[in-house]
């Protein structure tokens, strides 16, 4: 399980190639098959939070959305203590596991059947699945992509790994159609231009919300081709979580492969 682990680590972290592109368009055929991408605006290194007041919304002006700030470094410590927290005691109660069986072999000299034990590791299994969900569900970020990626590898897993990090293969915590739209005005409309001189019409249900970004479908204007194109529009600050998630799987992925 370690070199698995390991692997699954580095493949999930091979995913992230295009986290400098915030937005970017690609043609949608009939099928929904995502092609290519068409263009793409580079993210902002700062993302900007914008508030708005009562004099802001006056009749005939849209509110400002306001864009999640980025991590502090408290932030990210606290985050990373809390992963910490939970992926030792689950790698440590393996050790533990295998020393007890081991230790009432050698004192009983009574060897477990091949299902005894396999249900014991079950049960182990059950025990550490549980906790790295629970984990998953309240930090979110590039951990969704681990968890994505075991799920989908029922052939090198465990079962109870894999279905218990199931539900992180849906729409993850999708963002608000108003916060995707303010991201797309500021990363990609030129200055005097409008949301609705680019798209004719754009869906407020998302074909699909993962960890680093959302996707929508669209029809542009008559201006921009009249095409039908799937937007995807990388999570606001998200920049700032994945870099230390990644810095502690990567630690992760090392002390397995050693």
């Amino acid at each position: 399980m370690k070199l698995l682990l390991s692997s699954t680590i580095q493949l999930a972290l091979a995913g992230i190639a295009w986290l400098d592109t915030s937005c970017a368009f690609a043609p949608l055929p009939a099928t929904t098959k995502i092609n290519g991408a068409q263009f793409a605006a580079t993210l902002a290194p700062e993302p900007i939070t914008e508030n708005s007041s009562d004099d802001d919304n006056i009749e005939g002006t849209k509110p400002t959305i306001e864009f999640p700030p980025p991590l502090t470094k408290v932030q990210r410590l606290e985050r990373a203590a809390k992963f910490w927290s939970s992926a030792i005691p689950i790698v440590l109660s393996y050790y533990s596991k295998s020393a007890e069986l081991l230790v009432k072999e050698a004192f009983t000299g009574v060897e477990l059947t091949e299902d005894e034990e396999q249900s014991i590791w079950n049960e182990q299994h059950s025990k550490g699945a549980r906790t790295l969900a629970d984990t998953i569900t309240s930090l979110k970020g590039f951990y969704v992509k681990t968890a994505q990626i075991i799920a989908s590898r029922k052939d090198l897993f465990p079962e109870e790994y894999t279905e218990a990090l199931s539900d992180f293969t849906d729409n993850v915590d999708p963002l608000s159609v108003d916060l995707i739209k303010a991201v797309v005005e500021k990363e990609l409309l030129v200055r005097g231009e409008r949301f609705e001189d680019i798209f004719e019409t754009f869906d407020e249900h998302s074909l699909g919300s993962a960890s680093i970004a959302q996707v929508h479908r669209a029809v542009l204007t008559e201006k921009y081709g009249n095409k039908e194109v799937a937007v995807k529009v990388q999570r606001p600050s998200i920049e700032s979580k994945l870099m230390g998630d990644i810095a502690n799987l990567k630690t992760l992925a090392k002390t397995f492969s050693e």
